[in-house]
């Protein structure tokens, strides 16, 4: 089995176990909408609930927090993120494989419109080799790499060259924001461009573009599927994207498919009322199974597909 770096170290693939493709821990979605429920920022909560996760069975958890989803105001967090991240995953004795990169242009740093490609480029391979933000905690996924709108902007442009150069030097697997519109395509033209094997790359939020066609043509070209706001949406829109899941096994791409819940505000907390990380070990099989997707495929989509996507 291959290696996988985690905000502990680098661990055997084999280890990965029970994984959600994508989620966060700590981060800070106020630019989108001002108030305490878009602040993930309490490290005894975030415990919490990564615990019913755990007691559920879930092993792995790849947080996608990126650059400008990190936060850095110290009053709010009071903590370098990175190293918070690492010591939650030593609380909970959960693995954590943390993102780098940046997340979409509304969250960017002045820095990405001043740096050339290249140089932004280095900035993520440092996050990979040597560690993010100044820290030893070094960066296991590029991801999650977002677009803005229905369209790639050109800082946007830039951004995912610069993650497809940094992914064809070092490996690492490469994890995308795609949301409401197929603009998934477009991702993928551009690291086809860049030479990217598009088996290493994971578009998300499929759910969020119920077009059986748009899928199709994401998984004919090799690319991961993530399904990742399951328990979150309501039982309709998850009975279409189960729908959805189902069309792509009945074409044969079951192995391209990846399944998370993507919590990134406080109401998806079980102690407020939402159904947590834990969803997908504790809930999502007998919904999915219901719904007449047989469990070996589900424990593919949970198990074995995370670690294909994520081995190098």
């Amino acid at each position: 089995m291959g290696k996988i770096m985690s905000v502990t170290g680098a661990i055997s693939s084999d280890k990965l176990g029970f994984t959600s493709i994508h989620e966060h821990i700590f981060s800070d979605l106020t630019k989108d909408k001002w108030g305490t429920n878009s602040l993930l920022n309490d490290f005894q909560l975030a415990h919490e609930e990564l615990m019913l996760y755990k007691q559920a069975g879930g092993k792995t958890i790849i947080d996608q927090t990126t650059g400008g989803l990190r936060g850095h105001d110290n009053e709010l967090f009071p903590y370098q993120h990175a190293l918070a991240i690492r010591k939650i995953s030593e609380s909970t004795g959960i693995n954590i494989i943390l993102g780098t990169g940046w997340y979409r242009e509304p969250y960017y740093d002045k820095h990405i419109y001043s740096n050339t490609t290249n140089q932004l480029a280095e900035e993520l391979v440092n996050d990979i080799e040597i560690g993010i933000e100044g820290t030893d905690v070094k960066a296991g996924i590029l991801g999650e790499i977002g677009t803005h709108f229905t369209w790639m902007s050109a800082a946007e442009e830039r951004v995912f060259r610069a993650v497809a150069r940094a992914h064809n030097k070092t490996g690492v697997p490469i994890a995308t924001h795609a949301l409401n519109c197929p603009v998934g395509i477009a991702q993928l033209d551009i690291f086809e461009e860049e030479k990217v094997d598009l088996r290493k790359v994971i578009i998300g939020h499929c759910q969020s573009w119920p077009d059986k066609d748009y899928h199709l043509a994401l998984a004919k070209r090799g690319a991961f599927l993530a399904f990742d706001r399951m328990g979150v949406i309501n039982e309709y829109d998850r009975n279409i994207a189960f729908d959805l899941i189902k069309s792509l096994i009945d074409y044969g791409y079951t192995n391209q498919i990846l399944l998370g819940q993507d919590v990134c505000y406080r109401s998806d907390y079980v102690i407020y009322g939402g159904n947590g990380y834990e969803y997908l070990p504790s809930k999502c099989e007998k919904d999915i199974t219901d719904f007449g997707i047989n469990r070996e495929d589900y424990y593919k989509m949970v198990i074995d597909n995370p670690r294909n996507a994520l081995n190098k």
